[in-house]
């Protein structure tokens, strides 16, 4: 079971975490593209596996990207009812 540490840190430190986060993954996606270890991915609507620098193209996912259809309607409030005793 992991505990968690309250850290105290100021507004700007916070305000960097996410940015600190993007590049980390970025960071770790680059070193796992250039190791010997398989990295799977997608990439231009195609899953992508890369192994030791060559890339193989798994399967086409244009067919899973599609735009959702939203509805025109107006929403209404429904009324309250009173109840009378």
């Amino acid at each position: 079971m992991s505990t968690f540490t309250v850290m105290k840190t100021t507004l700007r430190e916070e305000a960097t975490i996410p940015m600190l986060a993007v590049d980390a993954f970025a960071q770790s996606f680059v070193q796992a593209t250039h190791s010997t270890v398989k990295v799977t991915y997608a990439q231009n609507q195609q899953l992508v596996e890369q192994v030791d620098g060559q890339i193989h193209i798994v399967k086409d996912l244009s067919d899973a990207y599609v735009d959702p259809k939203l509805k025109r309607s107006v929403l209404k409030r429904k009324k309250k009812q009173e109840v009378m005793a």
